[in-house]
């Protein structure tokens, strides 16, 4: 071999060095992410759909995995998404940090959405009032890092943000023994699996308080342009428990909230329990009020998001409610803006026409404080 032809095999080799360095360090891979066994999360895939964040408390639990695993191919079949689970270590386990890692996969994949899983998470503080506690979630909602939403000394600042990455939650109760918590995200994540192929029946429920419905109460009834609306005004507690007996589409309540119900009776007789919604038939959930969706804490106003304790709070139930597969829980009607901001109006429609529910919320701009617990590949077969 000629002294020419040796020079210009080590320029080669040099050369793919150099750009493998170079990719790596442009790749999520970078941040030092841990990857899953899953076939389906590959490095230099085509394209990914869902991002599935394990919180570093379940990280290396086999069969969580596993049951994600499961998820992540039922997913594929259904609607050919592709997903790429990841597993924080307590390093990486930063709002902040997480968010740079869903832009960086997001600029390369256009993610659609992510599940974080783990209530041991670190997360934004949307709000605080005493024991209340609620998360944001804008931070990996929105794209273009901290520039794309506005902080306060009280934690996210509540406004209208458009969204670009639909994100849900699944956080058990902080307090409850490691055992119980591994058990209920592995049959959170079964449900979504074997619950698919959803019929819609068009039968969508509302209950509404008229202490709070002046612009609320026309905004909900739109949707009887797509479905059969049953709309109740100030619901006494036998209606509220009548309603449970039947199956709908759809199930909201709205009025004056807190983590644990809805007082969503004018007249104070007509309280919906979030315990209720363990009894309701239907695959969708939503509960439009204030801290709806956050949890009850031990610590008072602390400016930072401390850990859920064993109190009543709607997010629980997406891992105790047998029917349930995803909620929306926060200010879903709320307007009065020059454009829609409301869930109701720019997310419902898109669902009753088949879309799933990271497809009906992306490129939206929605009032910051809607929280998703369950699955965002929900979608109805219509």
């Amino acid at each position: 071999m000629n002294k020419r032809v040796i020079q210009m095999a080590i320029a080669l080799f040099i050369t793919i060095l150099f750009l493998t360095i170079c990719t790596l360090a442009a790749s999520p891979e970078s941040y030092g992410l841990k990857e899953s066994s899953s076939p389906l999360s590959i490095k230099m895939q085509n394209d990914l759909d869902l991002l599935v964040f394990l919180s570093p408390q379940y990280a290396n639990d086999m069969e969580i995995v596993a049951s994600v695993n499961n998820y992540a191919n039922t997913v594929k079949s259904d609607i050919g998404w592709k997903t790429k689970i990841l597993t924080l270590t307590q390093d990486q386990n930063d709002y902040k940090k997480i968010d740079e890692i869903i832009e960086t996969y997001y600029t390369e994949f256009e993610i659609k959405a992510c599940i974080i899983v783990g209530e041991d998470t670190d997360t934004a503080l949307g709000g605080e009032n005493n024991y209340m506690k609620k998360p944001s979630t804008i931070p990996w909602e929105t794209i273009g890092y901290e520039s794309s939403y506005e902080i306060s000394e009280n934690g996210i600042v509540c406004k209208p943000y458009e969204i670009n990455i639909c994100i849900s939650l699944l956080y058990p109760t902080s307090d409850k023994d490691f055992n119980t918590k591994k058990a209920q995200i592995i049959n959170a994540f079964n449900k979504f699996s074997n619950k698919r192929n959803i019929k819609l029946n068009k039968e969508i429920l509302v209950f509404e308080s008229s202490d709070l419905n002046t612009n609320s109460k026309d905004i909900y009834k739109e949707i009887d342009n797509l479905a059969d609306l049953f709309y109740t005004q100030d619901p006494t507690d036998t209606e509220i428990k009548q309603s449970i007996t039947s199956s709908y589409s759809m199930y909201f309540v709205h009025g004056h909230s807190n983590p644990s119900g809805t007082d969503i009776s004018a007249g104070k007789n007509g309280w919906f329990s979030a315990d209720y919604v363990d009894q309701i038939d239907t695959p969708f959930f939503g509960a439009d009020g204030c801290y709806v969706g956050g949890w009850w804490s031990n610590e008072p106003n602390t400016k930072t998001l401390t850990p859920s304790i064993s109190s009543i709070w709607y997010g629980e139930k997406i891992f105790t409610s047998n029917n349930i597969l995803v909620m929306a829980l926060g200010l879903l009607s709320q307007n009065g803006l020059s454009t829609q901001v409301s869930f109701i109006e720019n997310s419902v429609p898109d669902l009753l026409n088949g879309k799933t529910l990271a497809e009906s919320i992306i490129g939206d701009t929605h009032l910051g404080d809607t929280i998703i617990f369950g699955d965002p590949t929900f979608h109805f077969d219509i």
